[in-house]
């Protein structure tokens, strides 16, 4: 490293050190037979105007950028986080601290989603690397340094292991080939890589993107980026609900000009993005913007019919697909199962409504039969496809039966569930709590029903389906083994630019 840059970095590191202010330990105090009168038990320190934080926050240390003199750099900081969210960080430290570590054998980058979730205050689930070096010379120093390594070909050749409990992806590429494929990417908050010494290598100035929360393709030619892939659109939607960012005008005219292409693309892709949408914080945000669009219709034709069915009567208040993204907002849920049984559970309204849109009898059947159709046009497993039918065609038993039926309808209940009885009594209670009920309905119903049902399982457990139907399934590995792979092959991935945006966008 020359001089010079060797100066700038320790002044950055100064300037940083004295932005963060002064640090004090505290001493104990002396002891005082009068200091147990004003014991109090400490908490965590918030913010002038805003509530306390809970107690059971620990501190941990987070990233953010800083724009100083044109530059931008990364500097942690103490911050207050739930113990889980505090251990996730700390695993994704060591792993980073290894891979530097490695950075002293190998060219390497950290880049997508990595980069991306850490300047959101997001933690990654694995880290995905380019390596500027011929792969051969990659397995040479992991086989040096004593890390077992499985070589893959998903169109492109990857060496994957494993840091700490965190998955690690490792590809190669040239240096040229890097900048094209980073300029090429699908939004600049994506493109974004970060050398294993803390440089940023941003020729798409996401960095400035991620400051102003702005979702934007390169260039701010979001035409360019979804022509060249329409399914770009339904990941933006996802990214939308996934992190506190707002659409770039262009991205928006990006839209209008480009969802049509969606309707040549296939279904598994489609699906492929729509399970990822379902497991952000805020799906309903993705599937809000998705119809405000008009790219519902391009997902599932069923769904875009509920959009406008209006339902009569006392208790409701909006048309199907808005009290469908109430319930989905009430149910503050990334389980994939449980969200597609809320999204799913109304779909049978629009061919089963009378002329006034008063009644909608067999909707629970009809939406049964169409869930289990889309569901598996849209490449999900059978087994997932079964559990949310099931949950669909079930979900109007607490309004039907209540608490005045008898145990054979409960023992049936819980035989057809399964390890979803949990799922199921969150999808009823959040479509309850999307009416407007009146002064007879009972809000506790519900649970109420839940106890029955519990109190036959407990009593014949055998009978009554005790066991899961495949609860410890891991729906990523699903998405990663089935989904991926026919994604990999309907998209024709043959070249590392588009292995790369996979990689970083997934």
């Amino acid at each position: 490293m020359r001089t010079a840059d060797r100066t700038v970095l320790k002044l950055d590191y100064f300037l940083a050190k004295q932005e963060e202010g002064p640090e004090y330990e505290r001493s104990d105090p002396a002891d005082d037979p009068r200091a147990e009168r004003y014991k109090q038990e400490e908490k965590a320190p918030t913010e002038k105007g805003e509530p306390e934080l809970p107690a059971q926050k620990v501190r941990t240390k987070i990233y953010e950028l800083v724009h100083r003199g044109g530059r931008t750099f990364e500097r942690a900081r103490t911050a207050w986080v739930n113990p889980k969210i505090a251990e996730h960080l700390e695993q994704r430290k060591r792993a980073t601290d290894w891979i530097r570590s490695l950075g002293n054998y190998l060219p390497i980058y950290f880049v997508g989603g990595y980069v991306r979730d850490k300047f959101f205050k997001k933690v990654s689930k694995d880290l995905d690397l380019v390596a500027t070096v011929p792969l051969e010379k990659c397995k040479e120093v992991l086989t040096q340094l004593n890390i077992e390594f499985k070589e893959r070909n998903n169109s492109h050749a990857r060496l994957s292991f494993e840091v700490g409990g965190i998955r690690v992806d490792l590809i190669s590429t040239t240096p040229e080939e890097l900048l094209e494929n980073l300029r090429n990417r699908d939004f600049t908050i994506n493109a974004i890589a970060q050398s294993v010494t803390g440089q940023f290598y941003d020729p798409t100035r996401g960095l400035e993107d991620v400051k102003q929360k702005w979702l934007r393709s390169p260039n701010s030619d979001s035409v360019k980026a979804f022509e060249s892939d329409p399914v770009r659109i339904l990941r933006g939607s996802r990214f939308l609900a996934d992190y506190p960012i707002k659409p770039h005008p262009s991205f928006l005219r990006g839209i209008e000009k480009t969802k049509d292409k969606l309707e040549n693309i296939k279904k598994r892709r489609i699906g492929y993005e729509v399970i990822k949408i379902l497991q952000t914080e805020k799906p309903w945000v993705s599937l809000k913007f998705l119809q405000d669009h008009d790219i519902l219709q391009y997902i599932c034709s069923d769904l875009n019919d509920m959009v406008g069915v209006k339902q009569r009567g006392p208790t409701h208040k909006k048309d199907v697909w808005g009290h469908t993204l109430e319930a989905l907002k009430n149910a503050e849920s990334s389980d994939l199962v449980l969200n597609l049984a809320i999204l799913f559970h109304d779909v049978g309204k629009p061919s089963t409504a009378s002329e006034d849109n008063k009644t909608f009898d067999g909707h629970d059947k009809k939406g049964a039969e169409i869930t289990s159709k889309a569901l598996t046009d849209l490449g999900l497993p059978t087994e997932i496809v079964k559990r949310v039918t099931n949950m669909v065609e079930n979900h109007l038993f607490v309004g039907r039966i209540g608490t005045k039926g008898q145990p054979e309808e409960y023992r049936k209940l819980a035989l057809t569930l399964g390890g979803d009885i949990d799922r199921f009594f969150v999808l009823t209670k959040v479509d309850a709590a999307a009416h407007k009920q009146d002064d007879q309905y009972d809000p506790n119903l519900s649970d109420k029903v839940k106890a029955l049902v519990t109190k036959v399982k407990a009593q014949k457990p055998d009978e009554a389906g005790d066991e899961d139907l495949k609860k410890s399934l891991d729906v990523e590995y699903l998405i990663d083994d089935s989904l991926n792979r026919i994604l990999l092959h309907d998209a024709g991935l043959t070249d590392v630019d588009y292995m790369l945006e996979l990689i970083a966008n997934g």
